[in-house]
């Protein structure tokens, strides 16, 4: 089972308002076409006088999160009432979107049961993958900072 609520910056908890769920979901997550991406952000000097290339460390991270999300499957609050409501409702979405925030990620399994949260994130991308009439398969790209065990309220 899957659940990701956004928190939009001035947020006060998970429960409050403003806070948006993009998925929630029993679906398997090999069925979601999920991608993870981390990197550090590390400086890279030339080396002044020498062969040897200097590599700074700045102790930053920076994740990226991609995932589907079929609207009427994994997000039963969007029941769209034609395909061209949906279609709408894509082309609206990005500017509607909050811009910068935070991303709880729920994760139970057969024998997990984790939150982790996605911090200072924000929607990078958002891409009509396929169309199934009214049930519509969205793509969510997050970019953020680190992944953390430890809530942000």
């Amino acid at each position: 089972m899957l659940t990701l609520l956004y928190a939009p910056d001035g947020t006060a908890s998970w429960s409050g308002a403003g806070v948006l769920t993009l998925c929630n979901t029993t679906r398997s997550l090999t069925e979601m076409d999920i991608k993870f991406n981390h990197s550090r952000i590390i400086q890279t000097e030339s080396g002044f006088g020498s062969a040897a290339k200097a590599f700074f460390d700045n102790q930053n991270w920076q994740n990226s999160l991609s995932l589907r999300v079929r609207r009427g499957v994994d997000f039963s609050a969007v029941a769209f009432p034609d395909p061209e409501g949906a279609f709408s409702f894509a082309l609206q979405q990005p500017t509607s979107f909050p811009t910068t925030g935070n991303l709880q990620i729920k994760l139970v399994g057969t024998t997990t049961n984790t939150t982790l949260y996605l911090l200072n994130c924000a929607l990078e991308g958002l891409n009509l993958a396929d169309w199934l009439g009214t049930a519509p398969s969205f793509e969510y790209n997050f970019v953020g900072g680190l992944v953390s065990l430890t809530s942000p309220f």
